[in-house]
């Protein structure tokens, strides 16, 4: 049994700690005095400090770790110096959080693209508000957007051949735009939409590409409720599903013929299916269970996690599996955690990627954010990321290859309180090694494999 103590974990929120307030995983810059770098692979760390990565094609070398400046057209310059980042002890020293660092573990060094031995294979991911690729056969990155405002959440289409992506380059709206892999043909295949609070609104994408759902802001008003949209890409028609609710986790199934999602709130948080030729919508009982994941399907059943406790303070994240119909649901494996968790299935389904999230003490306390590996039956529990000293790092977002063994994620680094900005890593382990150390691949986040070798 794996257990993991939280007094709070606030549902919805990203996995990442040390965020500063007002900062968005997607965004991205750096300290002043950091070298111009125009791509990752031109940004080398230091083996001088405890925080080092590798770079994506160089050799290490002496140069200070920084992240690449700011690259988006959006951003305005600081009017204040940024704080340097120091040395790992330097961390330490000027922790001012609440509990205790783990100062006796460093940060292990990263490895390099080269190391992973893939011949093949691309990755999308986003920095600074621009999508760029990541080719391992030609050991270099692309950048596919130069526009203003962001381009972010990219996902590759079942072909290889096309990304569908968000971007709010009409206005403080979004869009989701679809563009062939090399960045060509850029355009929107849905009309505008909002999110609630403020917050990056979600979308998936059928393999095909020709159904989007996507979740909206009902309403003026920062309290309205969201609506469920169907886009038939072709047609362009865009349908609302159901009445308004709270929304969120959208999937689709492998063939796209039905979507998957979490309904309601709080105590009345359920599953809800959508079949996307009718755009009729099923809500699933909840089983006496709360505080509801995403499912995803694993082999003829459906993986996800649920709470039977429906309060921040008494969470008891574990999985569960079900028939796509919504019946059938039974335990999947040990594994639980008191604060959020999502399971990522691996294309085959040999293998689930677990990120996980807790709050280690009281309200305002350090977030913890890591990402365990399990076996096709929810056990044999192998952390991934502890070996990162928290609460300065964080590890989230994890994607599987094509192959069913390398898995992406997204390692950030907030050295200080109040870090400005979040410093993330795109990082790709074997899984198949058990002392495999993450290989740096670029400085950004939210990667996404494309399902071509």
């Amino acid at each position: 049994m794996m257990f993991r103590f939280s007094f709070a974990a606030l549902i919805g929120l990203p996995l990442v700690a040390c965020t500063p307030r007002g900062t968005n995983h997607e965004d991205q810059a750096a300290p002043q005095g950091s070298a111009a770098a125009p791509t990752a692979s031109a940004a080398a760390p230091s083996p001088s400090t405890a925080a080092v990565v590798g770079s994506a094609t160089p050799e290490p070398t002496t140069a200070p770790y920084l992240p690449p400046p700011e690259s988006s057209a959006a951003a305005a310059p600081p009017e204040t110096p940024r704080k340097a980042i120091g040395t790992f002890d330097d961390w330490v020293k000027a922790y001012e959080g609440l509990g205790a660092p783990e100062a006796h573990k460093k940060p292990p060094r990263l490895g390099l693209a080269k190391d992973l031995g893939l011949s093949s294979g691309r990755i999308a991911f986003t920095r600074s508000g621009d999508i760029f690729t990541y080719d391992f056969a030609k050991g270099a990155e692309s950048q596919l957007t130069q526009k203003a405002q962001r381009n972010i959440a990219p996902v590759f289409l079942g072909d290889g051949k096309r990304i569908a992506f968000l971007s709010n380059r009409d206005g403080m709206v979004w869009r989701v735009f679809l563009m062939n892999a090399d960045g060509t043909e850029q355009r929107p295949i849905t009309r505008k939409f909002t999110g609630v609070f403020g917050i990056v609104p979600p979308f998936v994408i059928t393999p095909d590409g020709s159904r989007v759902a996507y979740i909206a802001k009902s309403g003026s008003s920062d309290e309205s409720s969201q609506e469920l949209h169907l886009v038939d890409v072709a047609s362009g028609e865009d349908h609302r599903v159901g009445e308004p609710d709270y929304f969120d986790h959208p999937a689709f199934s492998p063939k796209g013929d039905t979507l998957y999602l979490v309904a309601g709130w709080f105590e009345a948080e359920h599953l809800a299916s959508v079949d996307v030729a009718t755009r009729r919508i099923r809500h699933w009982p909840d089983a006496g269970n709360h505080m509801f994941s995403g499912a995803r399907s694993l082999g003829d059943r459906l993986l996800f996690s649920a709470s039977p406790a429906g309060a921040f303070c008494c969470q008891r994240s574990s999985l569960y599996t079900m028939t796509p119909d919504g019946s059938g649901i039974r335990g999947f494996g040990s594994f639980w955690v008191a604060g959020v968790l999502q399971p990522e299935v691996s294309p085959k389904g040999t293998k689930v990627a677990a990120a996980w999230s807790v709050r280690e003490g009281g309200f305002g306390a350090d977030y913890r954010n890591e990402i365990s590996l399990l076996d096709a039956n929810g056990n044999g529990e192998r952390p991934l990321t502890d070996a990162f000293p928290r609460p300065f790092y964080s590890a989230f977002e994890p994607a599987w290859a094509p192959d069913d063994h390398h898995l992406a994620f997204t390692l950030s680094l907030c050295p200080y309180v109040g870090c400005e900005p979040t410093m993330r890593s795109v990082v790709v382990v074997d899984t198949r090694d058990t002392k495999a150390v993450p290989a740096f691949i670029a400085y950004g986040g939210g990667a996404s494999w494309s399902p071509v070798p």
